[in-house]
């Protein structure tokens, strides 16, 4: 208890010999609070002597900044640990792993590291262990589905929850601890971006409202201080040359900066590089027994019966393919979730005549969990569908749907703003707004000619408006802005941010201030002020210039500077979900619709208003001006492409209507997981079955079993406490008879099977991969154990004029639909202008003489000229060779080749063969991210271990 002590007009509370509350003299009494942590005392009357209060000192601004990341971390992955069930403290699964603290290879002359045990339901002494060493670093290894990403969930929540502390049991949080991010390396492009960087940018972009440290985002200082430890999860699931990558920048982080990496072995074991002074650990093989404790504790009583017969045969065949399938916990977790609903039957993953191998078990179960995930729940009224009422069967269409795109794109993240990437989405979604956009068009000038047959006559309309293309000027206006508003925030163009509530003024108009940085002012200004001030100067010595000083204040000024407040990204600290993003984009399209269109509007008619035309004509501008605004605003917004993507592939039957609340409830359902903004398969495993792609299991089929003879009669599995010493894995009870060891009969070989055919070639598989170099006509090839040569004369084919002439033709068909004249030659000659010309462009690269093209590659380097240009690269001076989008002069050329990353101080080729990020060009070759078989081979061959194809 405090002590408070002191005087209350003459009145000793202390007691003594004079009594309790004997009154005393003020000069007699003392004003003493010894122990206190009271936070406000008052006292009336005398105050003897000098009052001394000690403060607790004060928290620092960075303390404040990472008590507020943990708090988030822990609120989002405690949510992912509930929706994957590993917060069941009835039958936690305990996983082994052999961990070597120290060292990953020792010095020459010392001993091995330690090798010790490591479980994975005593997390604490894990954590300890790492928080204990001197370099923070820990190496995750494991197979398939071993339990490496349930193993960094719950790290992670173990360590934020430790940093905060528990209040409820007056537990004090360590600071010393340091805050866990979990981060999916598919966002990091380490061949360019540095650890600390990528960092940086994650935290600002996914946590920007944590409290700000001397006027700034905290995110720099808390990774300069240490105070965030970076848990990476799928290196694995990386290119090889993206995985060499990431363990380089790895190596050379700061010893300060310590990291949890995790890995399949197998993928880890061929690279050529390891991370330096890092401890591992590495998941063993879950035992039968284990499993069998595991699922019979997990499930209800009254179906422990049904599970009999799977305890049998993990008893009786520990080596049989069930065993070997149970043998992980992601296949555990598979079992348990499948067989929950009381109308399956477990039993069927005992029968070796349905599931002869361990892959067929396996797939037996991501087939059943569909089922399982999707069960009727209660239905909330609230909700559009109610959760898991969905079709087994589509629902699983649906998921291999992603699952292929995610795959044929070599990515395990679905972001719902790039939907648009599928190939029918790809094909209709553009045209469909590009129609729609001429639609709108037609339909207003479809308006305006009514009005004017209706008004005709009348002194209210001039004639002469119509001349004046307000729908036209206000798509350009709508263009500045839309450039204005990505400059200042640095967005992507198709890319969404999770938005500020722009009816929160005050907290829109703080993000928009924080998030501009002076070169993005500068240049957001010339976008808005330069065509501006111009469009003024030039309307001074007009006429009517207060009419053109009104529509720029009104149709360009104003509406760009309420698109900054729409535009605001959210000042929160929680990271953004998917739906939160969504929303978000949703919203902002909404209020451009409902006020930044209609500024544009009352610009364009507050012009005409001004130039002395009567209100018919304010009317006929402002629904111009806000049509043009519409059609740039809001159909090219990232909601909008989302909203026509979905609804295409929701008619051709890809993905269902409502695809968020779908994608919401497999998350529920354990099937989903998210990684901030992102959807991600439970396992990459579940995504490979789904998506058609077989993982190789070194498991040989293993014959059928007899059929017990007579009735089963009760089981029950000895279950012995977690804490007391390991019992043998036995089965008590009456057992049916089984003969002693069953033998397969001979069986005579089967005949030899025909060979099969050669499958037809495809044209999306002709696309994807290019013919060899030597099937080409004009390319002449030498290929040897010495060189490589390719000596050919090409033409010049650029394709990169075809975008920009695209969106030209564009503009000119949503031009001829503002003015209504589809009959007139004038406008199909300015719509069919552009491709003619991009055609021509062609057509005189292809009348050029032809550009003689050589390329060399031996061991020494690689050599290559383009007409009089010529560039070499030498082994020596090469760090790496990959396929990299061709920039030329800075401008993207629409095709891909052979790059090759240089090292600091090696001599540079000509400018011409510059690429981006620090990689110089070795030749262009093919519109999608693939070489000729040949000279990979041949780069293979040569290079050292340097090329990454």
């Amino acid at each position: 208890m405090d002590t408070l002590r002191g005087g209350r007009d003459g009145w000793d509370g202390r007691g003594g010999g004079r009594g309790r509350d004997e009154w005393r003299p003020p000069s007699e009494v003392r004003n003493i609070v010894r122990d206190s942590t009271i936070e406000y005392l008052v006292q009336a009357g005398w105050i003897q002597g000098d009052l001394v209060v000690n403060l607790p000192p004060a928290r620092e601004p960075v303390d404040t900044a990472a008590e507020e990341l943990a708090r988030s971390v822990r609120a989002q992955w405690s949510a992912e640990v509930a929706a994957w069930e590993l917060g069941d403290i009835e039958g936690p699964l305990a996983v082994c792993w052999l961990a070597r603290w120290g060292a990953t290879a020792p010095a020459a002359g010392t001993a091995e590291p330690p090798v010790r045990a490591a479980r994975s339901d005593r997390l604490g002494d894990i954590a300890d262990t790492l928080l204990g060493l001197d370099a923070r670093r820990l190496l995750v290894l494991g197979g398939p589905g071993s339990g490496k990403s349930t193993l960094l969930a719950m790290t992670v929540v173990l360590l934020a929850a430790r940093h905060l502390g528990d209040v409820t049991r007056r537990v004090p949080g360590d600071r010393g601890v340091p805050v866990p991010l979990l981060l999916s390396l598919e966002s990091w492009d380490a061949e360019s971006v540095g650890l600390r960087d990528w960092l940086v940018a994650r935290l600002t972009e996914d946590h920007p409202g944590l409290p700000r440290v001397a006027g700034a985002h905290p995110a720099r200082r808390l990774v300069r201080d240490g105070r965030v430890l970076p848990v990476l999860d799928g290196l694995d699931e990386l290119p090889d040359h993206r995985r060499a990558a990431v363990v380089r920048e790895l190596n050379a982080a700061p010893r300060e900066l310590g990291f949890v990496l995790a890995s399949r072995t197998q993928e880890y074991r061929t690279l050529d590089v390891r991370v330096v002074g890092a401890s591992d650990i590495e998941a063993l093989p879950v035992g039968p027994r284990d499993a069998a404790v595991h699922l019979l504790r997990t499930a209800d009583r009254a179906r422990h019966e049904q599970w009999g017969p799977v305890l049998d045969e993990l008893a009786e065949h520990p080596e049989g393919p069930l065993g070997q399938a149970l043998s992980t916990p992601l296949m555990i977790w598979l079992a348990r979730r499948a067989h929950r609903p009381a109308h399956t039957d477990p039993a069927r993953l005992a029968d070796r005549t349905l599931l002869p191998t361990r892959e067929a078990v396996e797939s037996h179960l991501m087939d059943t969990v569909i089922p399982a995930a999707f069960a009727p729940r209660p239905h909330d009224s609230e909700r559009l569908h109610a959760p898991g009422q969905w079709n087994p069967a589509r629902a699983r269409g649906w998921l291999a749907f992603l699952a292929r795109e995610l795959q044929r794109h070599r990515t395990g993240e679905f972001a719902w703003w790039r939907l648009n990437r599928a190939r029918a989405a790809r094909f209709l979604a553009i045209p469909t707004l590009v129609a729609l956009c001429i639609v709108l068009a037609e339909s207003m000038m479809t308006v305006v000619t009514r009005l004017e047959d209706t008004y005709s006559d009348s002194p209210q309309l001039n004639i002469d408006l119509f001349d004046r293309n307000y729908l036209f000027g206000a798509a350009v206006m709508a263009t500045g802005i839309q450039l204005t508003t990505l400059q200042w925030y640095g967005d992507r163009f198709w890319e969404p941010r999770r938005r500020a509530n722009p009816l929160k003024a005050g907290a829109a108009l703080r993000s928009a201030t924080r998030a501009a940085s002076v070169r993005r002012a500068l240049t957001s200004l010339a976008i808005l002020v330069v065509p501006g001030a111009f469009f003024l100067l030039t309307a001074q010595g007009m006429y009517h210039s207060e009419a053109f000083t009104a529509q720029a204040v009104l149709g360009f000024i104003l509406p760009a500077l309420v698109m900054l407040v729409i535009a605001a990204p959210a000042d929160t600290v929680d990271a953004a979900t998917p739906d939160e993003l969504l929303a978000g984009e949703r919203r902002a399209g909404l209020l451009t619709l409902g006020v930044v269109a209609p500024l544009l509007g009352l610009g364009s008619g507050a012009h005409s208003l001004l130039t002395e035309h009567g209100t018919v004509d304010f009317w006929v501008a402002f629904a111009k001006g806000m049509t043009g605004a519409v059609i740039v605003l809001v159909a090219v917004s990232p909601w909008c492409l989302w909203v026509v993507s979905k609804a295409w592939l929701a008619v051709l039957g890809r993905v269902p209507w409502s695809l968020m609340e779908f994608l919401r409830d497999a998350h529920g359902g354990g099937l989903l997981q998210r990684y901030g903004g992102t959807y991600r398969f439970r396992h990459l495993r579940l995504q490979e079955h789904l998506a058609g792609r077989r993982t190789a299991v070194p498991a040989a089929p293993l014959p059928a079993a007899p059929a017990p003879a007579g009735p089963r009669q009760p089981l029950t599995v000895t279950d012995p406490q977690p804490a007391g010493p390991r019992q043998p894995f036995t089965v008590t009870g009456p057992q049916p008879h089984r003969p002693e060891r069953w033998q397969p009969p001979p069986a005579a070989p089967p005949p030899a099977a025909p060979p099969a055919a050669a499958p037809a070639p495809r044209l999306s598989g002709l696309f994807d991969q290019p013919p060899p170099l030597h099937e080409l006509r004009g390319y002449t090839v030498v290929s040897n154990d010495h060189e490589y040569v390719v000596d050919a004369r090409d033409r010049r084919l650029p394709l990169a004029h075809w975008p920009l002439c695209g969106l030209f033709m564009v503009l000119a068909a949503v031009r001829m639909a503002a003015t209504g004249n589809w009959d007139d030659a004038t406008g199909w000659a300015g719509v069919l202008f552009w491709p003619a010309f991009a055609a021509f462009v062609n057509v005189v690269a292809l009348m050029l003489p032809k550009m003689r093209l050589t390329l060399r590659i031996d061991h020494w380097g690689i050599a290559v000229s383009r007409g009089r240009r010529s560039a070499t690269y030498a082994w020596e001076d090469v760090l790496a060779v990959r396929v990299r989008q061709v920039y030329v002069r800075g401008r993207n050329q629409r095709v891909f080749g052979p790059h090759v990353r240089l090292r600091p101080g090696a001599p540079e080729p000509p400018r011409m063969f510059r690429g981006r990020d620090g990689w110089w060009l070795v030749m262009a070759l093919h519109f999608r991210e693939s070489v000729p078989a040949d000279l990979a081979d041949a780069l293979s061959r040569f290079s050292g271990g340097r090329w990454r194809g």
